[in-house]
């Protein structure tokens, strides 16, 4: 069925999270934006980490009260 459901959307790619400690993931989240310059989106952090959204969320948002990462707007031009 999540195959039907996946093929359906044009997608199957299927993500296998890890159940690391808040720790562990500020860590890796640091090393990833070091090593990812520039703009990045947490949502691309967690998939490319495979750690939960919400986790890496709340990594981002320690680090933005202590001044170490800063939030950007993107704005979107019409085509």
């Amino acid at each position: 069925a999540v195959t039907e459901y996946a093929e359906k959307l044009g997608s199957t790619k299927l993500l296998s999270l890890r159940d690391i400690p808040l720790e562990q993931a500020r860590k890796e989240v640091e090393e990833y934006l070091r090593s990812h310059p520039g703009v990045v989106w947490p949502d691309e952090m967690a998939e490319e980490l495979g750690v939960d959204y919400r986790i890496v969320l709340e990594v981002v948002q320690g680090l933005m009260k202590e001044g170490l990462v800063e939030e950007t707007r993107v704005e979107v031009v019409p085509t």
